[in-house]
């Protein structure tokens, strides 16, 4: 993707820094992104004659800020994602993080409604539940307009995230609406693969980008989750893994996750990670791993030798909830 497909807002970083009269700044990207970062911060520091750090470590999404270069720069821009409700509650108490973190939404000026149009050619039902990622959430409304001369009636549903219409990898309140399908406007297939799983509605996803539509059906998704569910019935031992990024540390779950697994029979042992690969979990002698990071970070593990499951998966094996209940994110 090209750096003019965003709105990367370098006026207002540019203006922000001199006002606050900043010399140190870090820059956060996601993985698709960082091919500008460099572009990015020699403009910045040309502009503004701010010392500009880049942050390499991965970027999963707004609730994985970068801790450590947070606390050597003057500000710390986050870009791809919106402060959320998970930021007032996770890091309030947590060095004011709000006022030193600056979140750049990255708005694409791409047209949504190309995309959309060849969507509906996938769309069976008459009434689709309407939701995109934050850097096209602007367009729904011009998306839903194309939509009804189509004869479909599009709902985009109030959110606990700060737009209507808008899902997070681990948030899909708007798209919990009463309809016959979803249809997400945005790139890739994490966000429409949770969507399906989790909400258990077929998702018809529309990349404005490449103008490519991909369609995820709930019960095929379910059932990878199921089969790894099934893996871990057996499990003798558990290491149960704590994610140190930012907002995605569990100790206390981790602890009382635990404590029931130990009640339930089972050897348990507590782990602790930044990055789940398979290589970092090889060295560890247990049966099954469950992550009480990221709740969809699961899904990637499918391939891993031994099974890597959610808290809500293991509440299954534990038998604490039913097979038919697990797809709740905590």
């Amino acid at each position: 993707m090209e750096k003019n497909s965003y709105d990367f807002e370098l006026e207002k970083i540019k203006e922000l820094i001199k006002e606050r009269g900043v010399g140190r700044v870090g820059l956060q990207l996601p993985e698709g992104i960082k091919t500008v970062a460099t572009d990015i911060a020699a403009e910045i520091s040309k502009e503004t004659g701010a010392e500009v750090i880049i942050s390499g470590s991965s970027c999963y999404g707004a609730c994985d800020i970068d801790e450590k270069l947070m606390r050597n720069v003057d500000m710390l821009f986050h870009f791809g994602h919106s402060e959320t409700f998970l930021h007032a509650k996770k890091f309030v108490l947590r060095e004011k993080v709000p006022k030193k973190v600056v979140f750049i939404e990255l708005r694409s000026a791409v047209d949504v409604k190309p995309a959309v149009e060849k969507a509906v050619a996938e769309i069976k039902g008459d009434t689709v539940g309407l939701t995109a990622t934050v850097q096209h959430v602007h367009a729904l409304k011009e998306a839903e307009i194309l939509l009804a001369r189509f004869g479909k009636k599009a709902i985009i549903g109030k959110s606990r995230l700060k737009y209507n219409g808008q899902v997070l990898g681990c948030e899909f309140s708007s798209a919990v609406v009463p309809c016959d399908e979803i249809l997400f406007v945005g790139s890739g297939s994490f966000h429409p693969a949770g969507i399906a799983l989790y909400v258990g509605k077929r998702v018809i996803a529309a990349d404005p980008f490449t103008m490519q539509i991909g369609v995820y059906e709930a019960d095929e998704l379910r059932k990878k989750r199921y089969i790894a569910i099934a893996r871990a019935l057996d499990a003798k031992s558990v290491a149960i893994i704590v994610g140190m990024k930012t907002g995605q540390f569990e100790l206390g779950k981790a602890l009382e996750l635990k404590r029931k697994t130990i009640e339930k029979g089972l050897n348990a042992y507590l782990i602790t990670m930044d990055e789940i690969t398979e290589d970092n979990l090889l060295a560890f002698n247990v049966d099954a791993f469950v992550n009480t990071a990221c709740p969809r970070l699961a899904e990637d593990f499918t391939h891993f030798k031994k099974p890597v499951i959610s808290i809500t998966e293991f509440e299954v094996v534990l038998g604490e909830r039913g097979w038919e209940d697990c797809f709740v994110l905590p």
